[in-house]
């Protein structure tokens, strides 16, 4: 998980929070590889960053 938070410029902690706000369920947060990590979060990743930011 470094390579995604460091990719996207987020702390690891923030990775489940952004993934549960995406919908996805515990079992694949736990599951998933790095790049299916990244594919899941692009989705949905800029709305996560606008909410932060209010």
């Amino acid at each position: 998980r470094e390579t995604v938070a460091v990719l996207l410029g987020i702390s690891k902690d923030e990775i489940p929070e952004i993934m549960h706000r995406c919908n996805y369920s515990d079992a694949f947060i736990q599951s998933a590889n790095d790049l299916q990590i990244m594919d899941a979060i692009s989705g949905c990743y800029e709305q996560y960053k606008v909410l932060k930011r209010n």
